[in-house]
């Protein structure tokens, strides 16, 4: 038997005691073998590599594609470019085609006009007499060094006509050559060259105007075309 030990009066019971400390357990490390290891860090490699080359693909894919809608963009301005530019140039070509046109038509009618001056009138003279031949009387105005000459063109239809009442031919100062006025009783005709110059010159501003609106409108349909085709 063992001897009991005895009290030695060295512990001090007014303290309290100090809880004891658990440490807590250590995990444990898992341990494979170092060929087990390798396989499954290369497996990790080939899938970082993986995954980052379908994340760089990706990146370029967008960056191609960011890239060409850029180039669509551009390359659709630039051709609205040149259509409004080929636009611009083709209506300066009709301007100035019209233009030498309008002004070929002038200088032909005053040639024309000089070499037969009452060739018009005596024409127009001709058409009115027919559904006149009943009016009492026909006043034909032209100018002074045309009357004589217009007397003797006009008789001879006056005849053919059948007109019945009062021909006066008067020679005024203030028209034109070629120019001629026919009034009768409830009406009248005027011919003025001028003024039909006027008309024509104004409904060639007119059309001009109007071609341009369509031409911005193509080109505008184009452009938006192509937009929705990219």
């Amino acid at each position: 038997m063992t001897n009991p030990s005895k009290f030695l009066f060295n512990v001090d019971f007014s303290e309290p005691e100090e809880p004891e400390v658990v440490a807590p357990p250590e995990p444990e490390i898992p341990m494979i073998p170092v060929a087990e290891h390798e396989k499954l860090l290369e497996k990790a490699r080939a899938k970082a590599f993986e995954e980052g080359r379908v994340k760089a693909l990706q990146d370029l894919q967008t960056k191609q594609e960011t890239l060409l809608t850029a180039e669509v963009q551009n390359l659709a301005q630039s051709v609205g470019e040149v259509l409004q530019s080929l636009d611009e140039m083709q209506s300066a070509r009709e301007k100035d085609a019209i233009g030498l046109a309008f002004l070929v038509a002038r200088r032909l009618c005053a040639h024309l006009i000089a070499r037969q001056p009452l060739a018009e009138t005596v024409a127009l003279v001709s058409e009115c007499l027919g559904p006149l031949r009943k009016a009492p009387h026909l006043v034909i105005r032209v100018a002074e060094k045309d009357v004589e000459a217009l007397k003797a063109q006009v008789d001879p239809i006056i005849h053919e006509k059948g007109f019945e009442g009062r021909l006066v031919i008067l020679g005024e100062p203030d028209i034109s050559r070629g120019d001629c006025h026919i009034e009768w009783a409830d009406g009248g005709i005027r011919r003025d060259r001028k003024v039909l110059e006027s008309e024509i010159d104004a409904s060639i501003r007119a059309y001009l105007r109007t071609r341009g609106p369509a031409r911005q409108a193509k080109t505008s349909g184009a452009s938006a075309q192509k937009d929705t085709d990219v």
